[in-house]
């Protein structure tokens, strides 16, 4: 694993991190798209699949269960557990997220790394990764201000995105 690798994994983990503790500390979902966080369930399931198949090594496997626990917990937290699903504003967030899917299965079947189901799937995470925060950003235009953890969140997630792609570069 390189350097960009790791600082990317440590920016999600932190992303995920900052959204859980200020959704605990701040006692509310407001301005948070429930959406946005079903779709990154969606392509973590989806490219952790092989998490039972092959071992790569315990961090690699671990970061896979947290990923995959932690946003189903923020689903959990948003739509079911009082008070934080009470100040979830699903008016607000009404984009329509499963209109994503078919849009990222088009862009994989243009652009893909193989036609193998495993690396067809994987193709397909990663296109739908690029836009499942379309709806957390339609929300935060509608809110037109921004609590500061919310703020942090959204740039931990665009850093993570950035060194994965220096990670990419610097692999090929």
């Amino acid at each position: 694993m390189n350097l960009f690798r790791f600082v990317a994994d440590m920016l999600h983990l932190a992303a995920i991190v900052l959204l859980l503790y200020r959704i605990k500390k701040v006692r509310n979902c407001i301005g948070l798209s429930c959406k946005t966080q079903e779709i990154y369930l969606l392509v973590f399931v989806i490219r952790y699949s092989d998490l039972f198949l092959y071992f790569v090594s315990v961090y690699n496997t671990l970061m896979k269960i947290f990923f995959i626990c932690a946003t189903a917990l923020l689903i959990y937290l948003m739509k079911y557990k009082v008070p934080f699903c009470t100040t979830y504003d699903s008016l607000g967030d009404q984009f329509p997220h499963w209109a994503l899917l078919p849009v990222a299965l088009v862009l994989t079947v243009i652009l893909n790394t193989g036609w193998s189901p495993w690396t067809f799937m994987w193709s397909y995470s990663l296109w739908l990764e690029a836009i499942a925060f379309i709806p957390q950003i339609v929300m935060l235009h509608k809110m037109r201000v921004i609590e500061n953890l919310t703020s942090h969140y959204v740039a931990c997630l665009g850093l993570y995105r950035f060194f994965y792609i220096l990670n990419w570069i610097y692999r090929y």
